[in-house]
């Protein structure tokens, strides 16, 4: 037994193919070398000649040629099979033999030639190839759905890490990464980005007086509440018990400053469930400065809002970098 022949398994085909004598099996590469055959095949090629060197198809294949051959087009419903005929293959002694037989596209750009010295033997041998080729098909059509449900399932626990499991938004984890991308995306883009920061007041007291599953819940209208008034654009995380930090991207400093304005005075006017009381907000508002890093936006902005609460809370702060201008009506630092 030559490696030649013993070659076919490791091309995927079946171990008892090797043994056939009366069908020639000769597989082939892109550029025409035999790589591996069965007894069949060695009964054209001398034995010790096919151990001592490479085959060349091309003196082999005599009618069709080989750059025929890879010409056709590929038939039977999108099968492997790409001709059924004559074929002409040369002997050892380059005489021409006339065999019915079949060519196959095979896997990695390979050709399988098969030739009967018996029909029955050919015809086992096209349906062991075409069954292959649809157990192949199969398991692809398998990979392919499992790693659709794998790419489902990794976007499932990289939300699920980026997300705050009460309130829904963003966490500390998605505001590293957003604010890094939003500050790049504004130098590029030289638009404007603001970063606004909100910390609801005295909510210690909300959870001394009614208790921490009703604090809970304030904490997720509150942050329904910044959704809705956001753009789509704008992203919301929460950053700290009761602290929120909003990314509002392509916004100067006056409109983020009226925007905090807008739910200050929406938390005046209705309460936030579950409590029936009124409860208020206190903000601070920063707008990227020159070469700034988002740390230093992130506390210029913290800086704003502690000084919101020690102003009184209910109110706005914003941090005014050098340069930039402030806008009116509201305090700064």
């Amino acid at each position: 037994m030559s490696d030649l022949t013993a070659a076919l398994e490791e091309f995927g085909l079946p171990g008892f193919l090797r043994e056939l004598n009366s069908v020639l099996i000769a597989l082939l590469d892109r550029d025409g070398q035999v790589l591996a055959g069965n007894r069949g095949f060695l009964r054209l090629v001398a034995p010790t000649a096919a151990l001592d060197q490479s085959w060349d198809a091309r003196n082999l294949l005599i009618n069709p040629r080989l750059e025929d051959i890879r010409a056709f087009p590929s038939y039977h419903g999108g099968t492997l099979l790409l001709y059924r005929g004559i074929l002409d293959i040369a002997d050892e002694s380059g005489r021409s033999r006339s065999l019915q037989g079949h060519i196959y596209r095979w896997r990695g750009d390979r050709l399988l030639v098969a030739a009967e010295f018996d029909v029955e033997g050919l015809e086992m041998l096209g349906a062991t190839v075409l069954r292959l080729n649809e157990e192949l098909a199969e398991t692809q059509q398998q990979l392919l759905r499992a790693n659709r449900e794998l790419k489902r399932n990794e976007s499932v626990i990289q939300e699920l890490m980026n997300t705050d499991p009460l309130t829904g938004v963003g966490n500390r984890r998605r505001l590293n990464e957003s604010l890094a991308a939003e500050i790049e995306r504004s130098r590029r883009h030289a638009h404007p980005f603001c970063l606004l920061v909100v910390d609801l007041d005295h909510f210690k007291d909300v959870n001394d007086q009614h208790g921490y599953a009703v604090g809970d819940e304030m904490l997720k209208s509150f942050a329904v509440l910044l959704r809705e008034h956001s753009r789509q654009s704008d992203q919301v995380t929460r950053f700290g018990s009761e602290e929120f930090v909003l990314l509002l991207p392509d916004t100067v400093l006056e409109s983020a400053v009226a925007f905090a304005e807008r739910i200050r005075q929406r938390l005046e006017w209705q309460p936030v469930a579950p409590c029936s009381e009124r409860v208020t907000a206190s903000f601070g508002v920063a707008m990227l400065a020159e070469n700034e890093k988002g740390e230093e936006l992130l506390r210029r902005a913290d800086v704003a809002l502690r000084r919101s609460k020690r102003e009184g809370r209910n109110r706005i702060t914003q941090a005014i970098a050098p340069g930039q201008n402030a806008a009116s009506n509201v305090s700064s630092c």
